[in-house]
């Protein structure tokens, strides 16, 4: 299993006010912890408040949810607060995730891909507990190793957090206590799978969601997916939510092996 990341809060305050300095990963698991640092400054009744993500490796839409929070909180306190946003990735995931203000959810199945053997499929199953969208990641990131471009390594990574998140904190009473999680390679795509015992939902009775509430899990996967849907395994026996990705350019072969490997892990 691998290990879960790291993740800190620093905060360094002066004559001109204080900034909070993240690293690591901020998601459903963490981002609690920044909320509850905020309150406690504005006990302090601080100056300019600046929350630094340099640090930050990835951010999903719990993490966008509790800076949104934090901002709104700050405004209605007459508080100035400041984000100063970070490079790469991320960045990108901060512009993406916002990608649309109303949306009305539907599966977009597609084309079919064609037919081919799969490179590699990992399958999983993660406690449902709020590490469960970070040991995701981290066994994510483990399964494609170099095999797809940075671009795309940051839209599978960010949804399939979305996915296992909303798995963990979605799920009601006696769904059970472990969250599937199917990790298939091909040569030119890669498909997540993230299942539970549970009831599941209808798509087409889902609300839009307004972008001041965040990404919303689905409407992020909705929006960046080449294909997602749900599927039902009979009835008691479980719901699934699974998307595909189409690998951009020159980073779809390098996923290719001449024979197909099969690992499990419970």
């Amino acid at each position: 299993m691998a290990a879960l990341p790291n993740f800190r809060i620093d905060t360094a305050s002066d004559e001109s006010g204080t900034t909070i300095k993240l690293a690591g990963e901020l998601d459903s698991a963490t981002c609690g912890g920044l909320v509850e640092r905020f309150e406690q400054l504005l006990t302090d009744r601080p100056g300019a408040i600046a929350i630094d993500l340099d640090g930050v490796t990835f951010i999903d839409s719990a993490g966008l949810r509790a800076i949104i929070m934090i901002e709104r909180a700050a405004r209605e306190r007459e508080i100035a607060a400041t984000i100063r946003t970070p490079t790469g990735p991320v960045a990108e995931l901060l512009q993406l995730t916002g990608i649309r203000e109303h949306v009305e959810l539907t599966p977009r199945v597609g084309e079919p891909p064609s037919p081919m053997p799969f490179t590699e499929r990992v399958e999983l199953e993660l406690a449902r507990d709020p590490n469960a969208p970070a040991l995701a990641r981290a066994e994510l990131r483990e399964a494609l190793g170099g095999g797809a471009g940075e671009g795309d390594r940051a839209t599978l990574t960010l949804l399939t957090s979305e996915l296992v998140t909303n798995a963990v904190i979605h799920s009601v009473a006696g769904a059970g206590d472990t969250v599937g999680l199917r990790i298939t390679t091909y040569p030119n795509r890669v498909r997540i799978e993230v299942s539970d015992p549970g009831s599941g939902f209808e798509v087409g009775n889902l609300p839009s969601r307004p972008r001041d509430f965040g990404g919303h899990g689905l409407v992020v996967v909705e929006g960046l997916s080449s294909r997602w849907g749900t599927t039902r395994a009979g009835s008691g026996a479980g719901f699934c939510v699974w998307f595909e990705l189409d690998l951009a350019g020159t980073a779809a072969g390098e996923l290719a092996a001449d024979e197909p490997a099969e690992s499990s892990v419970a």
